[in-house]
């Protein structure tokens, strides 16, 4: 019936965390190639908005909230829920997310891997200022490599140890390339960089930036590094070279649809454990990202370096 039907309202609900409602996105666009006319609606979360804004597969995006969604789904033709799939549905755990919405959804799968990665819209204006900020900070996205480092996820069962973080953030800086760290809590946000030895270059923007800066930001660095997040996905939709660090969950149900990434991981006793929400029940940082050495980030950001260099005119946002 789905398949027969005309659908001039749709809404997607792309709740649960930023990377939750990112993979939600190539089958936003893949309905808004099948419809091309329907009016196509977005909820998610209010901390997951920026990412949809300015796409322009999707109509607008509005936040979850009750009356939004008992309004929309009033009028809708269609309604696509793919909340959980990737943190609850057991059988769904174990595949990668965008395949398994195009499969719920009843979508061929498109051809081209590109169309089956997020898209996201980053402004001259946003790069600009993003540009104006780096070099405010002492980074030159011009002429200088800038590696950018997500400090934690939403759940510390995922973060990398911070010792090893500072260890590859003082080799990278001693090699003359500058490192930006990206965070929210408070415990990065007070630490004094220059009282941090051979730290002194490294750009704390914990706390300092949103996810639209952030956005910017990363389209003007060389490589990212990070756990798996919401700023990794970011990072692989902008096609930014990116090492990915995993533990609870096997990166092969998250990257299958990736590019010009080198994802870490080993498998452990307990890992991939897949918990997605819970915090580690050994202990803080988690076995499976502990065993993750600082001599093996450091020799896969020097590879994607080597393998897929930036030039400044690939970066730069030129009107």
């Amino acid at each position: 019936m789905r398949q027969k039907r005309i659908l001039n309202n749709i809404l997607v609900i792309a709740t649960g965390g930023i990377g939750d409602s990112m993979w939600c996105m190539p089958f936003t666009k893949a309905l808004r190639e099948k419809f091309p006319r329907a009016t196509i609606l977005v909820c998610c979360t209010e901390r997951a908005m920026p990412v949809w804004q300015g796409v322009p597969y999707a109509n607008m995006c509005v936040k979850d909230e009750f009356w939004n969604l008992q309004n929309l789904i009033r009028v809708a033709d269609e309604v696509f829920d793919f909340g959980g799939i990737a943190t609850y549905m057991e059988k769904e755990m174990k595949q990668d997310p965008i395949e398994v919405i195009f499969k719920q959804g009843e979508l061929p799968l498109p051809k081209d891997k590109k169309d089956l990665r997020p898209m996201i819209v980053v402004t001259i204006d946003e790069g600009k200022r993003a540009e104006a900020l780096l070099r405010r900070e002492g980074a030159n996205p011009a002429a200088d490599k800038i590696v950018a480092f997500a400090l934690e996820s939403s759940t510390s069962n995922r973060n990398w140890v911070f010792e090893y973080v500072k260890e590859v953030t003082r080799t990278l800086i001693a090699e003359g390339i500058k490192v930006v760290w990206f965070g929210e809590s408070p415990d990065y946000e007070t630490r004094n960089l220059d009282d941090e030895t051979n730290l002194i270059g490294a750009v704390n923007l914990v706390r300092k930036t949103g996810i639209r800066d952030i956005l910017a930001i990363l389209a003007l660095t060389d490589v990212f590094v990070g756990p798996a997040s919401g700023i990794l996905h970011m990072a692989t939709a902008l096609e930014v070279p990116s090492v990915g660090l995993f533990g609870a969950f096997d990166p092969r149900v998250r990257n299958k649809f990736w590019t010009k990434s080198i994802c870490l991981w080993h498998k452990i006793d307990c890992a991939p454990c897949r918990e997605h929400w819970t915090e580690c029940s050994k202990g803080h940082p988690a076995p499976c990202m502990k065993v993750i050495t600082p001599g093996e980030v450091i020799e896969a950001v020097h590879k994607l370096l080597k393998l897929y260099p930036r030039p400044a005119i690939s970066k730069l946002p030129i009107e």
